[in-house]
């Protein structure tokens, strides 16, 4: 299965389609802030749309701590985007778990959540991963990365990541994780040999193309 990961649109729709149409592509997974600073959003939901809706390429996404929590309801009707929040979904032979927002910060954002609130989500997933088919290969999309990571490293040094979530990843080790939040911290890492990727910041041309199968193969990108 041919994977795109994207992240941190940051309303930058133009950058979105060019990269939609660019690229070959059966699944599309976004990991959050598809707004700019809490901004409408209505032009990045009409590229997906316009770009995926002759084809039977599926898109799932989570929102970041720069979109507003309303988006998950008001995207509930859209039919070429499924938005993810303590839940998950199925597609062929995988199961895909996400997980929105962003870990308590200074800086107030529109979608924040404490450790805890992730553990009472995940709670609720491990729950309804037990009745599932254990069969299927797991995916996580989350926009917080796992802590203590590359991906979750910023300039200063700090790693800022949930450590829910990093435990989470060592008791089910899904086959992908796709995570952004941290713009500097582009690039790949692993936890008990389950695969991290932050494709970096779509804003600014970045994306990565996977291919899942046996193994993953992956291909970190940005547009010239």
């Amino acid at each position: 299965m041919k994977v795109l990961a994207l992240s941190d649109v940051h309303g930058n729709w133009r950058t979105l389609k060019e990269v939609m149409e660019r690229e070959d592509y059966e699944v599309v997974l976004i990991a959050g802030d598809l707004s700019d600073y809490g901004g409408k959003v209505d032009k990045v939901f009409e590229v997906i749309s316009d770009v995926v809706r002759s084809s039977d390429v599926k898109v799932y996404s989570v929102l970041g701590n720069m979109d507003d929590p309303q988006l998950l309801i008001k995207s509930s009707n859209l039919k070429e985007l499924t938005i993810l929040h303590g839940g998950l979904t199925t597609y062929l032979d995988y199961l895909i778990v996400g997980f929105s927002g962003g870990l308590r910060s200074p800086f107030h954002t529109y979608f924040e959540l404490s450790d805890d609130d992730y553990h009472s989500l995940i709670d609720y997933v491990v729950r309804t991963l037990k009745q599932v088919s254990t069969s299927k290969h797991l995916i996580l999309l989350t926009h917080t990365p796992p802590y203590n990571t590359k991906v979750d490293l910023t300039y200063s040094g700090l790693h800022i990541g949930s450590e829910v979530l990093r435990r989470f990843i060592e008791s089910y080790t899904p086959k992908l994780t796709v995570c952004g939040h941290v713009h500097e911290a582009r690039g790949v890492d692993s936890i008990s040999g389950s695969l991290i990727v932050n494709p970096g910041p779509l804003f600014r041309g970045y994306y990565t193309v996977i291919n899942l199968g046996e193994r993953v193969d992956y291909l970190l990108k940005r547009l010239e």
